[in-house]
């Protein structure tokens, strides 16, 4: 059920039109959003009046470069969008109105794309379950007792209910790849550098990067076509050759000689027991379509945690100095002096989960402590990718659970090994994907299995990725809300 592409279809051979597809999808909203709250803000005047624009064009045969044209789609709220409230899901920016479009919405635009509102998350980014922004928390779709994951939960949830066929989110530490393991689509997090991040709140810059959400392997292989490449606005946007990521997807062509590696740590943690069982029986199905499976080691896996924390916490501090409230954003009011201006400002305006990373970065970053806490997790970091690329010369994928645990009820807690496999990635700059494998039995929340792959293999990973989408146990469908 490739959702976009076949909408794709429908409006260029003329058996349907974007009013239409914009009317169908904001009735879709105005009867799902308000049980999930994953929208946290919708554009229906501007998006209709976008759609009827490209229906009155009289030779369409124009417009037929523009792949994306009449496509709903929604975007997470911190990335910008012209003219448009981009708040982070802070109150410090909840005022606040874009000046300029983001590299990725440039380009959406030029191809055509619809934004039909803006998705919830985490404030700032900061958080793994939607429930730290000033818009209220985001329910999983499949269960609404349960989280979403985050910090991208509503643009997992907004896939996920069927509202549009795709979104953006950002990916820090998993924060794409994991609501959708918990929603049960597909999130796709990029190579470092593949995708501008040029227009998109920072929370930690050597780990941010924007990621996909879809049904489908395919859809996601789409989106990227039109979003990726070289931006001189983003430094670390590498100047790839451009790609088709959706060349030889849908060709019946198997891999030879493909070799799968499972991190010999996996089992050092605690698995939920359901997780575990899916796994295996993914592994099981990959060796009955001929792939070899094989162990890697990767000691450092145990220090994930403590160096993305550490590194993250200490990059959220440097970023979020600049929100002091003098020249954008909350400003307090009854000050005596500047530094009052300043921690009121911070005070009123910033979340526990904010000012928690805020202080401990800060705290790592002193001069007492950097060398002893921040330098020697980066330290740590070249170690751990210099243990990834050398485990890729036994194999051409890493592959685990997306997640160790199963979403938890609101107010409850993941663990910070939960989604330590998905965090990886990001410590490296590797690309890696979510695929929606099975359903818990139980809560019939969605179980998800992660493909990590080599610096600029996303090519070969969006094609294994969609060979296990044909093995998997889930189906594509929506939940009943």
């Amino acid at each position: 059920m490739n959702l976009l592409n076949s909408l794709i279809e429908k409006i260029k051979s003329y058996n349907t039109n974007n009013v239409y597809t914009i009317e169908k999808c904001f009735k879709n909203i105005k009867k799902i959003n308000p049980k999930i709250n994953a929208f946290i803000r919708l554009n229906e005047k501007k998006s209709l009046e976008k759609a009827n624009k490209f229906d009155k064009i009289a030779e369409k045969h124009k417009l037929h470069n523009k792949i994306l044209i009449g496509i709903p789609i929604g975007i997470k709220d911190n990335i910008m969008i012209k003219n448009e409230l981009v708040t982070s899901a802070s109150k410090y920016f909840k005022d606040y109105v874009s000046p300029y479009d983001a590299t990725v919405i440039k380009k959406l635009k030029n191809a055509g794309a619809i934004f039909v509102g803006q998705t919830n998350m985490d404030e700032f980014a900061m958080g793994g379950s939607t429930e730290t922004s000033i818009y209220g928390i985001t329910r999983n779709p499949w269960n609404l007792e349960y989280i979403s994951g985050g910090s991208s939960g509503g643009s997992a949830a907004v896939v996920s209910s069927g509202m549009v066929p795709v979104a953006l989110g950002s990916d820090t530490g998993g924060s794409v790849r994991q609501p959708a393991s918990f929603c049960g689509v597909v999130g796709y997090k990029p190579s470092y550098g593949l995708i501008s991040r040029y227009g998109v709140c920072a929370l930690a810059s050597s780990f941010d990067q924007i990621g996909i959400f879809s049904k489908t392997v395919f859809d996601s292989a789409i989106l990227m076509n039109v979003i990726s490449g070289v931006d001189r606005k983003d430094q670390i946007c590498e100047s790839i050759n451009n790609t088709d990521y959706t060349y030889n997807l849908t060709k019946n062509k198997t891999f030879k000689k493909i070799k799968i590696g499972i991190p010999k740590q996996l089992y050092d943690y605690k698995i939920d027991t359901e997780i575990l069982k899916s796994f295996n029986n993914a592994i099981d199905k990959l060796k009955l379509r001929n792939i070899q499976i094989c162990d890697v080691n990767i000691p450092f896996y145990k220090y994930i945690p403590a160096i993305y924390k550490t590194i993250m916490c200490a990059e959220v501090s440097a970023n979020i100095a600049t929100f002091d409230g003098i020249r954008y954003g909350h400003k307090a009011i009854n000050v005596n002096n500047l530094y009052d201006e300043y921690s009121k400002t911070r005070a009123e305006s910033f979340g526990y989960e904010v000012k928690k990373r805020i202080l401990f970065g800060t705290y790592v970053l002193e001069s007492k402590n950097h060398n002893k806490y921040y330098n020697t997790a980066q330290k740590a970091r070249t170690i751990l990718i210099k243990q990834i690329n050398n485990a890729y010369k036994k194999c051409d994928f890493i592959f685990s659970p997306s997640t160790l645990q199963m979403p938890v009820k609101f107010g409850k807690s993941l663990s910070d090994e939960c989604d330590m496999f998905l965090i990886a990635a990001n410590i490296a700059g590797l690309p890696g994907i979510s695929v929606p494998y099975s359903s818990s039995p139980f809560s019939k929340i969605p179980i998800g299995m992660h493909f990590m792959g080599k610096r600029f293999s996303d090519a070969n990973l969006f094609k294994i990725a969609y060979e296990f989408e044909k093995i998997t146990n889930f189906k594509k469908e929506y939940p009943k809300l």
